[in-house]
């Protein structure tokens, strides 16, 4: 019966990703050396998506510079952009100890808090007010499904580490969703 838990977990996982349930297998992650853990289905989904989601939410950040019209979205972006960019080091991290292809196995993908290429294309050619609004609402999006994922891989997630940077991920998102709301 244990077992299951993290099977139903990466389900629950894929069904709040929009009806996206499409992950690639990944190979075996090498076995667990003194002192490391297994990961689970749910570790693996959550990086799987996380990571993604975060490098795009990152680059999306990084425009306001040059596009935002608001001083108040300029600088919620760039305070951002530090938190985005440590978190990418960290998740990348975890994704190559769980000896995942750093390849994005949702490419193409339209889920929840996942900001596209298609997305990204449409920030770039937008500038001012139109491009403020695309961004803050991407970004809130993207923060408030961080957190619904964040605490996914917290209740079943194995790795206890990838759990640690799953919370600290998530409460992160909740305080950039916060700076967002003070945007408008």
């Amino acid at each position: 019966m244990r077992r299951t838990a993290p099977v139903v977990a990466a389900v629950v996982v894929a069904m709040s990703m929009g009806g996206c349930a499409t992950t690639t297998p990944a190979a075996p992650a090498p076995p667990p050396g003194p002192g490391a853990s297994a990961f689970n289905p749910t570790d693996v989904a959550w990086l799987q998506l996380t990571v993604p989601m975060t490098e795009n939410a990152a680059t999306a950040a990084h425009l306001a510079a040059d596009h935002a019209a608001s001083p108040a979205v300029r600088s919620a972006a760039s305070a951002l952009e530090p938190s985005q960019d440590g978190f990418l080091t960290r998740l990348r991290a975890a994704r190559d100890r769980a000896g995942l292809p750093a390849a994005n196995v949702h490419s193409g993908h339209q889920m929840p808090g996942m900001i596209t290429d298609a997305d990204l294309v449409a920030l770039r050619t937008s500038d001012g007010a139109d491009f403020d609004r695309r961004l803050v609402a991407l970004l809130r999006a993207h923060a408030k499904q961080i957190v619904v994922l964040a605490n996914g891989e917290q209740a079943s997630g194995a790795d206890p580490a990838t759990k640690a940077l799953a919370r600290d991920l998530g409460a992160a998102a909740t305080r950039e969703g916060e700076v967002l709301d003070r945007t408008s």
